[in-house]
């Protein structure tokens, strides 16, 4: 087309007003069914703070899991220092993050942590159970 690349962004910033915009994350991309257990979720749940609203916050059991790293190497910007500008740059050496990881599931409640459970390594979860992975 011989134009160009300002007259290009002019044209599609000024004139069409548009912009390079990244993708916001959402949790899950949840189908009409999920849609309807959480509506009934939340139903329960505000049946239960109306049944007993005092104890209603002492019921409640909640989780979540991560992954928990062997060994999680300093990152460049995490190892910044303050220098004078006569002071020679600090050193890093070069390492590799090991591959070792395990899944941790961990539980609480209103009165704290309940439980922290480790899934062996090489297994899989799944809504059942962990299983062992081939």
């Amino acid at each position: 087309m011989q134009i160009s690349c300002g007259s290009v962004e002019t044209i599609i910033h000024d004139h069409l007003k548009m912009s390079k915009v990244s993708a916001r994350w959402v949790p899950r991309n949840l189908t009409d069914h999920d849609r309807a257990r959480h509506v009934a979720t939340s139903q329960e749940f505000v049946d239960l703070f109306e049944s007993d609203p005092d104890k209603f916050v002492w019921q409640i059991v909640t989780g979540d899991e991560t992954l928990v790293h062997h060994w999680d190497p300093e990152s460049k910007v995490e190892s910044m220092q303050w220098r004078h500008a006569s002071s020679p740059p600090p050193r890093k050496f070069r390492t590799l993050p090991s591959t070792g990881k395990l899944m941790a599931t961990i539980f609480w409640d209103s009165k704290g942590l309940l439980l922290i459970d480790y899934l062996p390594p090489k297994t899989t979860m799944n809504g059942q159970s962990a299983v062992e992975a081939a």
